[in-house]
């Protein structure tokens, strides 16, 4: 009994060990409109009322990426196992000025890799909007999104002007 013990404790502070040598590494995945499935989009219909769109793009991890906006605002959502969160509020106030969109066609994906798998545990996207100003000068946010299934959340932002670098330490911080 005592040497299963022993073997037990060895083998816990083995995956200790492996846990902390991992480091976080970043995957990026697309919402380029030519790469993902069209859901619904109002440059394809004959006399839309407004702008919008949902695109249907791909994830990682088990998530599905939606990108999906409208009346000159744009914003990401997530699928996971058939449930959709909606981060729409929270990602739209996470950005000062007006008309908040999402300004690439970048996903990034914050995780783990050990060999080829890759488990992530947060989203870094970028926003732009404009100040209300003459000028309408644009506005770069970054929006930190916890991944937890169909809990997953906004947690935090950061000024596009303070760097991915900056977005990367507060994803690694609030969301392993």
């Amino acid at each position: 009994m005592r040497t299963l013990s022993l073997l037990s404790l060895c083998l816990f502070g083995a995956v200790l060990a492996a846990a902390a040598d991992m480091k976080p590494a970043s995957e990026f995945t697309t919402t380029d409109p030519k790469k993902v499935k069209i859901l619904e989009d109002s440059a394809l219909e004959k006399n839309p009322e407004i702008d919008h769109f949902k695109h249907l793009c791909p994830g990682l991890g088990g998530y599905q990426v939606i990108h999906e906006g409208g009346d000159l605002r744009s914003w990401i959502n997530l699928i996971f196992n058939g449930k959709k969160t909606d981060l729409m509020g929270d990602s739209l106030a996470a950005c000062p000025g007006q008309f908040p969109a999402k300004a690439n066609n970048v996903v990034q994906w914050r995780g783990y890799r050990k060999g080829d798998a890759f488990a992530p545990y947060a989203i870094i996207y970028r926003m732009v909007s404009s100040a209300d100003d003459a000028k309408q000068t644009p506005i770069e946010t970054l929006i930190i999104i916890k991944l937890d299934g169909s809990k997953s959340h906004v947690v935090g932002h950061v000024s596009a002007k303070e760097g991915n670098e900056k977005a990367e330490a507060l994803a690694d911080k609030l969301c392993r």
